[in-house]
């Protein structure tokens, strides 16, 4: 493991064992979720937690101002452990590490369904709960619509991928004709 990973791992297993001593651990990772796309989508919430001019109480009050009321103690005491030690620039890495070592030790699995259309009412639930069935695991599906598929679905979950697209049958149905327009079936 990397030094960014080996560090970023022991924070997050810190904030998840102080996060469920004070039996805070399913509101941390419910409160760094919205956190980390802040940290994915907003450039300028990176540069202010990686600014050396910024001071640590600064920071912290601009990462506490991301949270309607604030972040639980637990999360608080944290971000302010992480800038007393000046691991800002291992924030990022940490908060993905704690929200994969959460869903690790909770049995949850990220799944994203993608169908041409909208599904109706329960499709998902449906994809959901045979996954959950087989996986004993709690999955939390994402439904994508994407067009370009032209019917079908396209699965995935980890390391499970199923494509039953129509998009990708034509592209195999091409690959097997061949090239030549002239060519006869």
């Amino acid at each position: 493991m990397t030094g960014i990973g080996l560090i970023s791992r022991r924070y997050a297993k810190t904030l998840a064992d102080y996060a469920a001593e004070l039996g805070e651990e399913e509101k941390v990772y419910g409160q760094l979720l919205p956190l980390t796309e802040h940290y994915d989508y907003v450039p300028a919430l990176r540069e202010t937690v990686y600014s050396p001019v910024i001071s640590p109480q600064r920071k912290a009050e601009v990462i506490s101002s991301l949270f309607e009321g604030g972040p639980c103690r637990a999360l608080c005491d944290f971000i302010q452990l992480v800038l007393r030690h000046r691991r800002e620039a291992y924030l990022y890495f940490i908060l993905h590490s704690f929200i994969d070592l959460y869903r690790e030790r909770h049995h949850i699995k990220e799944a994203v369904l993608t169908t041409a259309v909208a599904l109706g009412d329960g499709v998902s639930d449906v994809v959901r709960k045979a996954m959950q069935d087989r996986t004993e695991c709690k999955i939390n599906v994402t439904v994508r619509v994407d067009p370009a598929i032209i019917g079908g679905f396209v699965f995935r979950m980890e390391d499970t991928f199923i494509d039953a697209s129509v998009a990708t049958q034509l592209r195999q149905l091409r690959r097997k004709l061949g090239s030549n327009p002239a060519r006869k079936i």
